[in-house]
């Protein structure tokens, strides 16, 4: 935040992005409160679960909010940011923390925030 001009400017919108979009997935994480798959059956997950709930997915949320927010100002980083956040959606699938649903809405929230974000200034 305290560099000049560009940087700032995508960490400006990366932190509005970031906040309301996190605001958003705890508002719905505790409003829907699905559990995770480890708990719908004999799955285990392959790492510690952060928390009891699972849609939507905090992580992938939180990915592709940073990412799209850098790659509006920095367009020539955008295909490697977008691949990185998309990869880590995959992640929390394939970890067993996550269903494909909840990447999905996860990634949806994090475009309508950007989107909202992006408007409103």
């Amino acid at each position: 935040m305290l560099a000049c001009c560009k940087v700032r400017r995508a960490a400006e919108l990366a932190m509005a992005t970031l906040v309301i979009s996190h605001l958003l997935v705890q508002l719905i994480k505790r409003t829907v409160g699905r559990g995770r798959p480890s708990k719908a059956g004999g799955l285990s997950a392959a790492i510690r679960e952060p928390d009891r709930f699972s849609f939507p997915s905090g992580h992938a949320t939180a990915s592709l909010a940073v990412a799209l927010s850098y790659a509006v100002v920095f367009p020539l980083w955008g295909g490697p940011l977008l691949l990185l956040a998309l990869l880590v959606g995959f992640s929390r699938i394939r970890l067993g923390v996550h269903y494909p649903s909840d990447v999905l809405v996860g990634q949806l929230i994090a475009m309508g925030t950007a989107g909202g974000v992006l408007a409103a200034l």
